[in-house]
């Protein structure tokens, strides 16, 4: 079971004495978790340092990776300087280690034609990451794609076919082949792929300031790169295409170049 040492949701208002300023901050400080803010229009915003993009209206997102460390550096810089300094303290989580056998040899180890098709593959995902999408559209909120059994959860270790993989970053959700299956939030379709060699049928939503979801193992996709999407849109149905033992819907979500656990944003 996955479970947190210290899970944070966090609503946070700061007011600056010395500037007209405002800090929002609304999520979950937690490995894997996503954090929401809104600052002054115009600040400029760091992370240990590393600017972080704000949109006109003010919105800006900050993401904590599956291993991340316990602590950040967050800091504001309104136009007349610095107006706010925090130090943000991350929930430590431990993961469980999940087997799963009866996989295709192929699916848990390609051969070199395979390792070459994956590769071009790969590079297709890449440039769709590259797109860049500044509305923000995440400030929709986000509701479960589909009802089912969760299978798979964030972070866990994968073994399969007894051999050890990456760890899975995503949420798995079993239901009924041809099942709907719906946009988490609003967003701009950036990508479709109708037979992934791992993934299969692949859907990728960016809900702006480079937030993603990615859907796989689809059956069918009724959408197309360029569509806006709006919450609760159906964009496919569920299946088991690419490496998957059963109908389920794979849902990933990545700012930027990391990636996150969805299921904390459906949590209280």
């Amino acid at each position: 079971m996955i479970w947190a040492r210290a899970s944070f949701l966090l609503v946070l208002f700061i007011y600056s004495t010395s500037v007209a300023s405002q800090l929002k901050l609304t999520g979950k400080m937690i490995q894997g978790g996503l954090v929401i803010g809104w600052a002054t229009p115009g600040a400029k915003i760091h992370l240990d340092g590393r600017p972080i993009t704000q949109s006109d209206e003010g919105d800006f997102l900050i993401g904590f990776p599956r291993d991340a460390k316990p602590s950040f550096k967050l800091e504001i810089f309104s136009k007349g300087g610095l107006s706010h300094s925090r130090l943000l303290s991350i929930g430590q989580r431990h993961y469980d280690i999940q087997r799963i056998d009866g996989l295709s040899k192929r699916k848990v180890t390609p051969n070199a034609k395979d390792l070459d098709l994956i590769r071009r593959q790969s590079e297709l995902i890449s440039k769709a990451r590259l797109e860049s999408v500044m509305e923000p559209y995440f400030t929709a909120g986000f509701i479960r794609p589909i009802v089912g059994r969760v299978t798979g959860v964030f972070g866990s270790q994968r073994i399969l076919n007894g051999k050890r993989k990456r760890p899975h970053f995503g949420l798995d959700i079993a239901a009924p082949e041809g099942s709907a299956i719906k946009a988490a939030s609003d967003g701009v379709v950036v990508f479709v792929h109708n037979g992934m060699f791992f993934n299969g049928k692949t859907v990728i939503i960016n809900h702006g300031l480079g937030l993603r979801s990615t859907y796989i193992h689809m059956s069918s996709i009724t959408v197309k790169p360029g569509m806006k999407v709006t919450k609760g849109q159906i964009v496919g149905t569920v299946g088991k295409t690419g490496r998957a033992t059963g109908p389920h819907l794979h849902w990933g979500l990545q700012l930027n170049q990391t990636p996150l656990d969805p299921e904390q944003l459906l949590r209280d």
